[in-house]
């Protein structure tokens, strides 16, 4: 689980072993999210033969990151105009900088299509060459679902859909592992990846996010299998139920791209609850909003959990 909430107790409270909030210590948004996405669990299980366990195990990762939070711009000014809006855009870049930064690759290609007949039939996400001379191909993603079982126990793949319903985890599951991370073995992802001299020895998958639970029994659900056991989780709830939510607390609404690193604010980016009744009670999407807990050390405003909140009508089928 991700954090408890039930009470008003601070996550380092409930887990002094918790790793994301140590992300807190930097300055920079942009440097929460680079710690976010190398300290922050995988979605899904994954053999060892697709695992990213290797791929952070870089030594003096925590002082890189503090240098660039001192300096930023050598991370800010590398971003896509799409990537300061775009969630998926945001991630993939953030990954390209820890690639270059951290990892220091001989050769890297980004979103490199694959086409047959002049017809694309696929696109490697990352394909690079190690000083070791391995090479390697990364599919990367950050996902965000909102289980619809009622049911703690019985939930299964299908039943998790993104926000906007036009996502299943069970269908992105499938398409990832049975066909973008062996595009090397079809003969067209093949010719591209010889051509670009990138055919890759080893092949990995990145695989980040939150997975969000009806808030009635949120911490109680049961996963199932691939999912990772130790994921990152959050509620969701519908607008007419919102007066279950922690009336006592502050909250924050969360908009791409800063839906990665835990939620830090001062008091002028808060809003009180009443504040969040007027703020979602004509919304016609789910809107991501991160509840908060006032940290005395830090004189700030810290994440304790987060969860969609979505329309009344939100269609529940994908």
């Amino acid at each position: 689980m991700l954090y408890a909430q039930n009470d008003m107790t601070r996550p380092s409270e409930l887990r002094s072993d918790y790793p994301l909030e140590s992300g807190t210590i930097y300055q920079q948004e942009i440097v929460r999210d680079l710690f976010w996405l190398i300290h922050s669990p995988s979605l899904m299980e994954l053999p060892n033969h697709l695992s990213v366990d290797w791929l952070f195990d870089t030594p003096e990762i925590e002082q890189q990151l503090a240098l660039l939070d001192k300096n930023p711009e050598q991370l800010l000014s590398k971003l896509r105009q799409q990537a300061r809006f775009r969630l998926g855009y945001y991630f993939e870049d953030l990954v390209r900088l820890y690639l270059k930064l951290f990892m220091h690759p001989t050769d890297i290609k980004c979103n490199i299509q694959v086409s047959r007949d002049k017809t694309t039939v696929g696109e490697y996400d990352f394909l690079m060459a190690m000083q070791d001379g391995i090479k390697i191909h990364l599919e990367a993603a950050v996902k965000y679902y909102l289980c619809t079982s009622d049911d703690p126990d019985t939930c299964q793949l299908k039943d998790f859909i993104g926000p906007n319903r036009s996502d299943r985890l069970d269908r992105k599951w499938q398409r990832l592992t049975t066909h973008q991370i062996n595009l090397s073995n079809t003969d067209a992802g093949k010719n591209q990846a010889i051509a670009l001299d990138l055919l890759p020895d080893r092949h990995s998958i990145l695989l980040r996010g939150f997975l969000f639970y009806p808030h009635k029994q949120w911490q109680q659900y049961r996963a199932p299998t691939p999912i990772s056991q130790n994921h990152l989780r959050g509620w969701w709830i519908r607008t007419a139920e919102l007066e279950k939510l922690n009336q006592d607390s502050r909250y924050v609404v969360l908009m791409k791209p800063r839906w990665l690193a835990m939620a830090q604010c001062c008091f002028q980016e808060t809003i009180s609850f009443s504040e969040l009744i007027k703020t979602t009670d004509s919304i016609t999407t789910p809107l991501l909003i991160a509840r908060l807990e006032f940290d005395a050390g830090k004189k700030l405003w810290l994440e304790v959990d987060r969860g969609f909140t979505v329309p009344d009508n939100w269609n529940l089928q994908a």
